[in-house]
């Protein structure tokens, strides 16, 4: 870990320091990425070749689900492969891009400590403090952030715009168009992007085309709902893909009188949960580590966090028992525990 107030072009040096004569780099975002690990690894594999000459390939676990995540893949042409195209032990430089290890989100094994962690999530884990290189800023709005302030830094000429996009994009998802945990240097790193930002694109990617199950979830989402005072709660199945639960948890925190939202659903055996709130340093991230306690992993922000679980932790591979155990935690974390719960 980085002392605090060390500079960025200090911490670049280290960076490039220990890339420097490597053939080649593995960069993982966290399974199933979001615009922003996806934004992050693109950004630094953009900075190690133009800076070190050194090629880095970008992996992920999981899928690419979400349609505006697609949509950012295919107009961006970020090169971006699954896991199973690559062997990890083949790579001598690991680095992970909006996650840590040991957080439960990410593809790389156990027994492997990456070289390079950079993030923005609490808590800050055990293993991250181990890591050659870890920058983590809990105080960011986003990774992007982060990655966007080293490409200043680097004194690139004529930054490729394409990468540009998908940092501003990466900020503006994670903060929710800059009005959830923004803080003075995510707003400096958008105003830096916006000149160099392709808005036609970014626009296609915002807007995308949606097929008809993407509306069926909605439907699914809605109709199971359930309201608890200020509280609520919808079990979205089938899950089609797991980031779909934060689009949901997003849209149900905007009820009317609404100050939590959790959203679950299970998806190739496991359990997956998002969190929302409107309620500024509440800590949505402690209660989700709550709810996992001995059972799961999870992290995130105050107002906004996620996890998951494996059934079999929980109830003998009990899915519906596992998501009524994170059901009745979360409720005790957010002092609602016998509060009847009524449709919305």
């Amino acid at each position: 870990m980085f002392p605090e107030g060390l500079s960025n072009q200090v911490k670049l040096e280290k960076l490039y320091e220990l890339v420097s004569r490597k053939r080649k780099i593995l960069i993982l975002t966290h399974n199933n990425p979001d615009p922003d690990s996806l934004a992050s690894a693109c950004a630094l594999k953009y900075i190690l070749r133009i800076r070190c000459h050194v090629d880095s390939i970008i992996s992920y676990g999981g899928i690419v689900g979400r349609a505006e995540n697609r949509a950012m893949v295919k107009r961006l042409r970020l090169d971006i492969k699954p896991i199973s195209d690559v062997t990890i032990k083949n790579f001598s430089v690991i680095a992970l891009v909006d996650c840590q290890p040991g957080a439960g989100n990410t593809i790389l094994p156990k027994s492997i400590l990456p070289t390079i962690v950079i993030d923005h999530h609490r808590p800050i884990r055990a293993k991250s403090k181990k890591v050659p290189f870890a920058d983590i800023r809990t105080d960011y709005g986003s990774t992007s952030t982060i990655l966007t302030e080293y490409l200043k830094e680097s004194g690139i000429p004529n930054i490729n715009r394409n990468v540009a996009t998908a940092l501003l994009y990466g900020i503006k998802s994670d903060t929710r168009d800059l009005g959830r945990g923004t803080g003075s240097k995510d707003m400096d790193a958008v105003l830096y992007l916006y000149p160099r930002v392709r808005f036609k694109i970014l626009s296609k990617i915002e807007n995308p085309d949606l097929p008809r199950s993407h509306f069926k979830i909605f439907e699914k989402t809605i109709r199971s709902a359930m309201i608890y005072r200020d509280v609520v709660i919808s079990i979205v199945d089938p899950l089609d893909t797991p980031d779909t639960l934060a689009e949901m948890a997003d849209l149900l925190i905007r009820l009317e009188g609404v100050k939590w939202s959790l959203c679950l659903g299970v998806y190739d055996g496991n359990v997956y949960f998002s969190v929302r709130t409107t309620l500024m340093k509440n800590g949505a991230d402690r209660i989700v580590q709550n709810m996992v306690k001995r059972i799961g992993s999870a992290g995130g922000h105050d107002m906004i966090a996620a996890g998951k679980i494996e059934c079999d932790l929980v109830s003998k591979n009990d899915c519906d028992g596992a998501i009524q155990t994170l059901i009745a935690r979360f409720l005790k974390g957010v002092k609602r525990t016998g509060v009847e719960g009524k449709p919305l």
